[in-house]
C-alpha cells in the first residue's frame, strides 16, 4: 500500500499531524510521520511552539531516509533547524515524490509557528523542492511582502514563489469574501492558472484544520496514482465535506469531520465537487442555461463518422446518434453536416454533431458534442451563442478535474470516459472500469444524463447497464461488426430491457 510521509507539528486542540492522520485513514493510505514540534495551544492562544531540537528532527528524517514514500507533505517546521534537516532529507529524496508544503506560519489564534529565519530558509531552501504550496492569503502576504487586494494580486504574488522554485501554488481562498458568496482558491503553475469555486459553508471561517485536511488530501490522491489538479478538485471536495458536517466539542470549537469512506452514502454529494473555472471573468457570472436532453436515458448511442452511417442506423430504431467527422475544414463538412440534419428530422432521434458548433448552429442541429480541447478554445461568448440558441451541448470528460470543468459549464449531458481501453482514438487517460461509472452516477446522475464511452461491446455494455448509466455509446462494437444491424438490435433490445 502507498505510504504518504506526514511532517508537522502536534497540537493538542486536535489540529496538525492529528487531522493529517485521520486524512490518511479516511483514504486507506499508510503513513510515516515526522515530528517537528509539540506544540502547547488551543483556539485562544499558541503557549508554547515546542519545536523540538535539530538533533532530534534529523535522527527522525534518518530513521525514514530509506524508506518509499509515494508523497509527502509538509506542515509546520518552526524554525530554521527543523527548515534545514528537511532540506536536507529532501536533497536525497527520488526528483518525482509529489511534496506538498502547506507554510504554516501562525496559528489561528495568531501565535507565531515559523520564526523570521525559518521563513528566510523555506524561501530559499525548499521551494525547489516543492511540487505545490498552499498559502491562504494572509501567508501569501507574508511570504512575499506583498498587500493582497485582488485575484490579480494573488497571481502576481504567487508567481514570485513559483520564481523561486515552486512548481505551484494554490492560494486558498476560503476567508476572502467573494461574489455569490463562493470559496474560491487560485492555482497558478509556469503552464497554467484556473480557479476552484464552490459552496461557503456558513460555519467555513469558525473551523480548525482545513488547511492541514486540504494539503494531506492532496498529496493522499497524488499517493494513489491521480495528478496534481485531480488531487486538487478531489481534495477540495474533501474539505468541503469536512466544514459543512464539521463537529463542535465542549468549548464550541469546531473541526472538520471525516468519514470512514470519504464518498460513501449521502455525505459526498454534488454540492461538494467544485467548478473549474479558467477566467476571472467566469467567477460570479450566472450559469448558463443549455437546452435540456428531454431524458436522462439516451439510450444507445452510436458515434459515426458518414451520413451514410447515419442513414443505416437511424431507421433503426437508434434514438441518439453522433456525426464525428474529423480534421476537415468547415466547408469540407458543411454539405455531409446539413444532410444529415435532414435526414433525421423525419426521425424521433437526437442528432449530435461533433466539434463543429457553428455549424451545428447555422443549420439548427439537435445538438453539439465537444472535447475538452475544444471547450478550453471557446471563449464564455462562444458558449453563451450555443445556449442561447437553444442546441444541446454534450461534454467530454476524463478524469476528476474535466469533471469540475465540465459541471462549471452546466452542459446538457456529460460523457464518461474512456470505460475500457479502446482502438478508436489515441487516449492518454488510464480506463475507469465499471466500478468508476457506478460512482459518476451517484454523484452527477440526478444533474446530468451520462453517457459511458471507451471499448464498448454488448457484453460490457450489459455490466454497464447495472450501473444505473442512462447510455452507451460505441463505434466499432457497430460499425466493425460482421453484421451491423444484428449488432444494432441486440444493443436497443439489451437496453430497452427493464
Amino acid at each position: 500500500m502507498n505510504k504518504v510521509l506526514l511532517i508537522g507539528g502536534t497540537d493538542p486542540s486536535g489540529a496538525g499531524l492529528q487531522v493529517d492522520w485521520k486524512v490518511i485513514n479516511t483514504l486507506e493510505l499508510m503513513s510515516a510521520s515526522v515530528v517537528t514540534a509539540v506544540t502547547a495551544q488551543n483556539s485562544s492562544a499558541v503557549h508554547s511552539d515546542g519545536v523540538l531540537p535539530y538533533a532530534q528532527i534529523k535522527a527522525q528524517f534518518e530513521s525514514v531516509g530509506n524508506e518509499p514514500f509515494a508523497a509527502i507533505k509538509i506542515g509546520m517546521l518552526g524554525n530554521e533547524g527543523a527548515v534545514k534537516a528537511l532540506a536536507h532529507f529532501l536533497s536525497k529524496q527520488p526528483a518525482d515524490i509529489p511534496v506538498i508544503l502547506d507554510p504554516v506560519l501562525t496559528a489561528s489564534s495568531g501565535g507565531k509557528l515559523l520564526n523570521y529565519a525559518g521563513k528566510r530558509q523555506l524561501l530559499s531552501r525548499l521551494l525547489p523542492y516543492v511540487t505545490l504550496l498552499t498559502p491562504n492569503i494572509d501567508e501569501l502576504s507574508d511570504l512575499t511582502g506583498m498587500s493582497i487586494k485582488s485575484l490579480h494580486d494573488i497571481e502576481t504574488a504567487a508567481q514570485q514563489l513559483i520564481a523561486k522554485g515552486a512548481k505551484a501554488v494554490l492560494v486558498k481562498g476560503g476567508h476572502q469574501q467573494s461574489a455569490q458568496n463562493q470559496s474560491i482558491d487560485t492555482f497558478v503553475s509556469p503552464a497554467s492558472a484556473f480557479y476552484l469555486a464552490g459552496q461557503r459553508w456558513p460555519n467555513g471561517a469558525q473551523v480548525r484544520g482545513t488547511g492541514c485536511v486540504l494539503a494531506t488530501a492532496i498529496a493522499s490522491f497524488m499517493a494513489k496514482g491521480y495528478s496534481l489538479v485531480d488531487a486538487l478538485v478531489q481534495a477540495r471536495a474533501l474539505v468541503s465535506q469536512g466544514i459543512k458536517h464539521a463537529l463542535e466539542d465542549s468549548n464550541q470549537q469546531q473541526f472538520v469531520f471525516h468519514f470512514t469512506k470519504a464518498y460513501s452514502g449521502d455525505n459526498f454529494t454534488l454540492q461538494h465537487l467544485p467548478e473549474l473555472l479558467l477566467k476571472e471573468q467566469e467567477l460570479g457570472l450566472k450559469p448558463l442555461q443549455f437546452a435540456s436532453c428531454e431524458s436522462k436515458r439516451l439510450g444507445v448511442y452510436p458515434v459515426v463518422d458518414s451520413v451514410e452511417w447515419i442513414k443505416k442506423l437511424v431507421p433503426l430504431g437508434v434514438e441518439t446518434i453522433q456525426l464525428r467527422i474529423k480534421d476537415k475544414a468547415e466547408n469540407e463538412v458543411e454539405q455531409s453536416i446539413l444532410e444529415a440534419i435532414k435526414f433525421c428530422k423525419d426521425y424521433p432521434v437526437r442528432l449530435f454533431i461533433n466539434d463543429y458548433w457553428r455549424l451545428a448552429l447555422k443549420h439548427n442541429a439537435y445538438g453539439v458534442h465537444l472535447g475538452q480541447e475544444d471547450l478550453y478554445a471557446l471563449s464564455m461568448d462562444d458558449l453563451r451563442a450555443i445556449s442561447e440558441s437553444g442546441c444541446r451541448l454534450g461534454l467530454s470528460t476524463h478524469s476528476w478535474a474535466e469533471v469540475a470543468r465540465a459541471h462549471a459549464i452546466k452542459p446538457s449531458y456529460l460523457a464518461l470516459g474512456p470505460i475500457f481501453a479502446t482502438t478508436s482514438k489515441d487516449m492518454p487517460w488510464i480506463p475507469q472500469g465499471v466500478d468508476a461509472v457506478k460512482h459518476w452516477v451517484g454523484l452527477l446522475g440526478d444533474a446530468y444524463p451520462l453517457v459511458a464511452i471507451g471499448g464498448i461491446d454488448l457484453e460490457r455494455a450489459r455490466a454497464l447497464k447495472q450501473t444505473g448509466v442512462g447510455s452507451v455509446a460505441m463505434i466499432s462494437a457497430i460499425t466493425d461488426a460482421e453484421d451491423y444491424e444484428v449488432a444494432t438490435q441486440e444493443l436497443l433490445s439489451l437496453w430497452e430491457k427493464s
